[in-house]
């Protein structure tokens, strides 16, 4: 997945790949998804981006998926600003289909909501413009890791169980969740595919992922020295790690080079999304996750928050 605000910003990389396509520009021939950046306008308050722009960007470039310009609710704001942003989207949602003249890219909608009932109000509205192969999930993050109060926690898995339930037949995206756990945690919630940047942030702050285990910080800043020292188990997960940064380079690689632990966290990453998709295919998912997430204390009470409403719904 790649943004199109990333892309709108560097005038080079905006004309090579108009000129050229995604696919070529990235090296690439599997599929490609390009995010509309509404995230990082709002964020930055480049609010006069038109989704005839973003729609022009998509013809151009040509991804396979690309996702209809959004406002994302971000945590705190009022009933009045959640509702006109959900307008706003569903305004560009509109708009996007309308001026949509090909089968490629497929257009993607984000759904919005703080309840299930706004969900549901959303959800109706947004299925009345158009009958959407693919749907994508944002503005979760800060309710789903929200740690302080289980409100908003139990209100984001309650809307997911939802919307999975209201969508049984259709693909389902949930935006920016995609840790090696996390993304477990939304697969057994009945999510198709997740997408996140956690790789790269990740190493940046001195992280490594490992398989089945999560974020081991190995670097020397001092706010995470206290997870400098692996243990045995951690270390064999190491020994055993095939990825191009560990058989070229030995465990100091990992802790003074930010491109070796990219590397390295995106070969994890991708590893744990082809497990997943073997066991889930013969059926032996279920017991893999619940293995998985309760090792660490954080992610065994959300697993047993989606349990509970998957097995009630």
């Amino acid at each position: 997945m790649v943004n199109a605000y990333e892309i709108i910003k560097d005038p080079h990389l905006d004309d090579k790949i108009r000129k050229e396509g995604s696919h070529k520009v990235l090296g690439f021939d599997g599929l490609i998804a390009m995010d509309s950046g509404g995230f990082q306008f709002i964020r930055r308050h480049i609010l006069n981006i038109e989704p005839a722009s973003i729609l022009k960007l998509y013809a151009e470039s040509r991804p396979d998926y690309g996702v209809i310009l959004d406002h994302p609710i971000g945590p705190g704001i009022s009933e009045y600003q959640r509702r006109k942003r959900q307008a706003l989207t569903l305004r560009n949602s509109e708009v996007m289909v309308k001026e949509h003249r090909s089968q490629n890219p497929v257009l993607i909608p984000v759904i919005h909501g703080q309840s299930v009932k706004s969900a549901k109000w959303y959800l109706k509205k947004l299925l009345s413009i158009a009958d959407f192969p693919v749907l994508g999930i944002g503005s979760l993050v800060p309710s789903v890791f929200n740690m302080k109060g289980a409100l908003r926690t139990h209100t984001a898995f309650r809307m997911l169980s939802y919307i999975r339930r209201a969508l049984p037949e259709k693909l389902l995206h949930v935006f920016g969740i995609a840790s090696t756990l996390s993304m477990h945690l939304m697969f057994y919630a009945g999510i198709d595919s997740v997408d996140s940047s956690a790789w790269r942030l990740k190493a940046a702050y001195g992280a490594i992922q490992l398989p089945g285990v999560g974020d081991r910080y190995i670097t020397a800043r001092v706010r995470h020295k206290e997870y400098r020292d692996l243990s045995a188990e951690e270390m064999n997960l190491l020994d055993e790690c095939r990825c191009p940064a560990c058989r070229k380079g030995t465990t100091n690689s990992l802790r003074t080079s930010f491109s070796a632990r990219a590397l390295h966290n995106a070969w994890v990453y991708q590893r744990e999304v082809q497990l997943a998709r073997k066991l889930i295919k013969g059926g032996e998912y279920d017991n893999y996750v619940e293995g998985v997430l309760k090792r660490s204390s954080r992610f065994a009470r959300l697993f047993e928050l989606v349990k509970r409403y998957r097995l009630s719904s």
